[in-house]
């Protein structure tokens, strides 16, 4: 009996596995994709509805304690990526709450009225408060599909349609 010192594949075996892989890249690379996108979208309406439950919390110590907290609006995005940034006493406590996001804290647009005037109170949250296609998250009426949430205008309340 002959011993085979033959080791290793053949080219054809080798073209088989190269297919295979390419044809499931094929199927999960897209899927992938859409899965990234909506833990984004979540992690967007969930850091917008921080903003918005940090916002009225304070203004509500605020006049608690004797002082005005109304009609507060940031029309322009507001950069909380800092601590420099965050001067007046809300903007600080939006930081403090989003700060744990390391880097990616991000930017918060807010509209806030008394309970004597709460219509159109809204938070928006984004990564770089560009009004570019990118995915916007909101409190109240958060979008549930990405692509409503990448076809919002940040600073401008979108409310839902159905």
């Amino acid at each position: 009996m002959r011993k085979s010192n033959k080791k290793g594949f053949t080219l054809v075996e080798l073209v088989v596995v190269i297919a295979i892989i390419g044809v499931l890249a094929a199927i999960l690379i897209p899927t992938m994709m859409n899965y990234v996108k909506k833990a984004r979208l979540k992690t967007a309406n969930s850091n917008a509805k921080l903003v918005f439950t940090t916002v009225n919390n304070k203004c509500a110590d605020i006049v608690s304690d004797g002082d005005a907290c109304d009609g507060l609006q940031w029309t322009t995005p507001v950069d909380v990526s800092t601590k420099d940034t965050a001067k007046d006493v809300v903007e600080k406590a939006v930081y403090e709450a989003l700060k744990d996001n390391g880097d990616g804290i991000g930017w918060a647009v807010v509209n806030y009225k008394t309970a004597d005037d709460a219509t159109g109170n809204f938070a928006q949250w984004q990564t770089n408060g560009t009004t570019t296609k990118q995915i916007t998250g909101q409190f109240p009426d958060p979008a549930k599909e990405v692509s409503d949430a990448e076809d919002m205008t940040f600073g401008t309340y979108t409310k839902k349609t159905t």
